[in-house]
């Protein structure tokens, strides 16, 4: 017998699934000692977590037949949960109404109601999965958790919303495209060109157009998600994907920061379930109609969004190549998926297409006094040339906040807290994922629809947590995790499925008790998903602003022309909505020794002494959480210009 014949034959006996498990579990326990280095949190949460996902998947490969699944409820503890569910967010609104905020109450009612909803999805009996009363609730819960922020809030929320809206209406005033002609959303329009269209044809303010346009798409976008993982797994199955993504923070953060990211990820989801569609459900001419003018519409609407897209695309075209191979394939398993999926679809013209359009796109469009591309590609290689191993995070950081701010040096139990609190969601779905794909590597649930998801799950992660170990940011990681998530929950929910027809309840019971119990409420609690009122607000800064607040910039900016006496100096994330929306040019407050140093021209906002605000050190250009008083930043000897009961404007004598 031909050896290497013998030998690819016993390689080919080799279970895929079990061996990356395996793989997966010696490189977790590798890793530990990575937290000797940094105790930045992925690097010691990861590793026990990739282990523990490995050691399940491993007790779920062992089981040679179907256990019962998991319990149910009766149908009248079903119904009851229903109409739990229905008051919950009833108080929702009322407290988000009452206190004019998403307060902690808000955030407590909200992660109950996150609880029983998913707990009676996992739990309902067969008879009581009706598909249209649970994805109700999920859609009116991302509506109350995104309009409550969105109505109870003076102005927008987020920073760069400023910027684009300041587009907008310049393109408005123009009534032409060209008002934008020197700004790199001038070949990617669609967000600003549907803002100002609703704005023109509802007749409404331009902050009423973005709300109800975008605005009331985004908590629709779970849909998508339970539309893709319709097409793989059972009803209930689908129900769970779409509410874990309805409940991600990264997903709320797009629909309360409402730019160019939020309308690509909306585009992105519509493209992964055509994608979907064409490899798993069918190859009409329709669904790859759908798939072209989806993919289109990411490229003309955000850059960093074509990117994503372009890296799922790219997978798929792998996947279709891996599939030739008889390595990756084998007689399908009944239990894998609802059907369909075993030849492979040929996406390479689809990739051309799609990078051709990408390139030429960035070619055309303007960017610091150059292209997009050579910018990009620019920067991509002066972060490559400075690269270097745990370049990219702090000794004790967790995330860093909204405004770009690293946070002052020392970790107190607090500020951890607040940033396991934040991570926490991202971390169980990480979980979910690495039991999801270690399920469809097993080459009986091999096809081009899992290997995409795998393959695209992979450089995503590599973008979002391995290149910024290298202090590489080119490709804004940030950005990547919305998208992210709805391939971790898709993933995810055949890991479950997995677990619960293979291992015994005490097993699969315990993994889901912790998601439905911890997910709902660390999700909601993020300072990602609470931007407009954090929960640790001595943390995290607030990313929206009172109506005093932005009445300082309105009145400010108009009785004062722009740098007349020097720029303005004030914390972050404050300076930006000055500098965002041309009232007038701002820049950090210096801080030296703990302690603000008053410029020409301050401007001191009770918010500075009271929550997370962010202040420059003038010697090491880092910024720092201070809590600064008002006679520190506008002392008795400046001269008070400007003060409305919040805001207090001062200038240096002379200025």
């Amino acid at each position: 017998m031909n050896p290497i014949a013998s030998v690819y034959g016993r390689f080919r006996r080799i279970e895929l699934d079990v061996l990356t498990a395996i793989v997966g579990l010696i490189l977790a326990i590798g890793l530990l000692p990575l937290r000797l280095l940094s105790s930045q949190i992925f690097i010691v949460t990861l590793p026990p977590i990739l282990g523990v996902g490995c050691l399940l998947y491993l007790a779920a490969a062992r089981g040679t037949g179907t256990t019962d699944g998991l319990p149910s409820l009766s149908p009248t503890s079903t119904r009851l949960l229903s109409v739990g569910v229905f008051f919950g967010l009833a108080a929702m609104v009322v407290s988000a109404a009452v206190q004019g905020e998403r307060s902690l109450l808000f955030m407590d009612i909200g992660g109950v109601v996150g609880v029983l909803l998913l707990g009676q999805i996992l739990l309902s009996p067969n008879s009581e999965l009706r598909p249209g009363v649970f994805l109700t609730q999920v859609v009116v819960y991302s509506f109350v958790v995104r309009f409550a922020a969105l109505y109870t809030t003076p102005g927008y929320i987020g920073i760069d919303v400023w910027s684009h809206t300041t587009f907008v209406q310049q393109i408005l005033d123009a009534n032409s495209l060209s008002a934008i002609n020197d700004i790199k959303y001038y070949a990617s329009p669609l967000f600003h060109l549907l803002t100002a269209a609703s704005t023109n044809l509802l007749n409404l303010s331009l902050r009423n157009g973005l709300y109800l346009s975008l605005g009331v798409v985004m908590p629709l976008v779970p849909l998508f998600v339970y539309g893709t993982a319709r097409l793989l797994v059972p009803l209930r199955w689908s129900l769970v994907a779409a509410t874990l993504y309805a409940m991600g923070d990264q997903v709320i953060r797009w629909g309360l920061h409402l730019i160019p990211t939020s309308m690509g990820l909306l585009f992105f989801l519509a493209c992964l379930y055509s994608l979907v569609r064409i490899t798993h459900a069918s190859e009409r001419w329709r669904d790859f109609g759908l798939l072209v003018l989806f993919s289109t519409a990411v490229i003309l609407t955000h850059q960093v969004s074509s990117f994503i897209m372009l890296v799922l695309l790219f997978s798929g075209f792998v996947a279709q190549v891996l599939l030739h191979f008889d390595f990756f394939t084998e007689e399908p398993d009944p239990l894998s998926f609802s059907g369909g999926g075993s030849n492979p679809v040929n996406l390479a013209g689809l990739v051309a297409f799609n990078v051709g359009l990408i390139v030429f796109t960035w070619s055309l469009t303007p960017y610091k006094g150059d292209t997009f591309l050579e910018t990009v590609l620019n920067y991509l290689y002066i972060n490559l040339f400075n690269a270097g191993f745990l370049s990219g995070v702090s000794g004790s950081g967790g995330s860093a906040g909204a405004s770009g701010a690293t946070g002052s040096a020392g970790q107190t139990l607090l500020s951890q807290l607040s940033t396991y609190v934040t991570e926490a969601g991202f971390l169980l779905l990480i979980f979910a994922g690495i039991i999801g794909c270690l399920t469809v590597l097993k080459r009986s649930r091999a096809t081009q629809t899992t290997y995409t998801f795998v393959g695209a799950i992979l450089v995503m992660l590599f973008i979002v947590l391995g290149l910024p170990l290298f202090g590489i940011e080119s490709f804004v990681p940030g950005r990547w995790i919305g998208f992210l998530y709805a391939l971790l929950a898709l993933v995810g929910v055949i890991g479950f499925r997995n677990l619960s027809n293979r291992t015994t309840f005490k097993v699969v019971g315990v993994v889901l008790l912790l998601f439905t119990l911890v997910y709902p409420n660390v999700m909601i609690m993020s300072n990602d998903g609470a931007m407009d009122s954090p929960v640790f607000s001595d943390q995290h800064e607030r990313l929206s602003y009172t109506e005093q607040e932005l009445a300082a910039v309105e009145t400010f900016g108009a009785a004062r022309p722009a740098g007349e006496g020097g720029e303005l100096y004030t914390d972050l994330p404050y300076g930006t909505v000055w500098e965002r929306t041309d009232a007038y040019p701002a820049e950090p407050l210096p801080a030296e020794d703990g302690r603000t140093v008053p410029q020409g021209i301050n401007a001191y906002r009770a918010y500075q002494s009271e929550s997370a605000s962010y202040f420059e050190n003038s010697q090491t250009q880092t910024v720092s959480n201070l809590d600064p008083s008002k006679t520190e930043v506008c002392p008795p000897t400046t001269n008070y210009v400007y003060s409305n009961g919040q805001v207090t404007i001062c200038t240096l004598p002379g200025v």
